[in-house]
């Protein structure tokens, strides 16, 4: 009996916390909206889009090829979810950089390459990962 009240009273603190956030469908739906604008966004104008894609499409096949493991799937899958990630924080960071001022500001330089060398960690790693991955299952025909 003691447990139903609390959930009850949890219930009802959950309730008025999401009254509290205005999260409704209609507020959620637009969360979802902008996120895609993001990505569409980076999609269009994102310089390196094109080459994470390409990147992506031979990774993903490599792992059908070699039948990769579940294991495997997991980390390939996280990893292109974060480098996509960290490119559209980076792609965000410019932008409001180059909002600010096109003009040289050792601030900004600061900015814009921590941002594309959070980028380029995550690539390093990537590609860490993709030899550690598949080098043993390329090795194995020979």
């Amino acid at each position: 009996m003691a447990t139903v009240l609390k959930d009850s009273k949890e219930l009802k603190a959950l309730k008025k916390e999401f009254e509290r956030r205005n999260l409704n469908a209609k507020s959620i739906m637009n969360v979802i909206k902008y996120s895609l604008n993001g990505i569409k966004s980076y999609a269009k104008e994102g310089k390196s889009f094109i080459i994470y894609v390409f990147c992506s499409i031979i990774e993903i096949l490599l792992g059908f090829i070699f039948n990769i493991n579940g294991l495997e799937w997991i980390l390939i899958i996280c990893m292109l979810g974060i480098i996509l990630a960290i490119e559209l924080l980076n792609t965000g960071i410019e932008a409001v950089c180059d909002c600010i001022t096109k003009e040289f500001n050792p601030y900004i330089k600061v900015a814009k390459d921590c941002g594309s060398g959070a980028t380029f960690i995550v690539f390093v790693v990537i590609l860490f990962l993709n030899i550690v991955i598949f080098t043993p299952k390329i090795i194995a025909l020979f």
